[in-house]
């Protein structure tokens, strides 16, 4: 229910950006969303729920991320994991996006 949650965020994300988003057939695999930009950019994302982690001993309100690794097919694939905070709504994405001004055109 989580995993599908945060599948729903991130591709809210996506299309508010203006991207073409797509989603495989497969309910379970490397890739949980395919995303192609307006020139023509394919990215492709491991839906997770953002979670933080707190260290005994450090300032209060200190959490780090849980980085969660990918599997060496999404990395052969150049999958990005998407962390998704569920309240918020918003997105981490690791790596992260390049900015849109120096993504290549597709039509050159």
């Amino acid at each position: 229910m989580v995993g599908e949650l945060c599948e729903i965020i991130l591709t809210e994300n996506l299309l508010r950006r203006g991207w073409y988003v797509y989603k495989p057939l497969l309910v379970w695999g490397p890739i949980d969303v395919i995303a192609v930009t307006p020139r023509g950019k394919i990215f492709l994302f491991d839906a997770k729920a953002d979670r933080f982690r707190r260290n005994p001993g450090r300032k209060k309100g200190t959490h780090q991320r849980i980085y969660r690794p990918r599997s060496a097919l999404q990395k052969l694939l150049g999958v990005r994991i998407a962390y998704v905070d569920e309240e918020k709504r918003s997105v981490w994405f690791v790596p992260a996006l390049p900015d849109s001004s120096s993504m290549p055109d597709s039509s050159t």
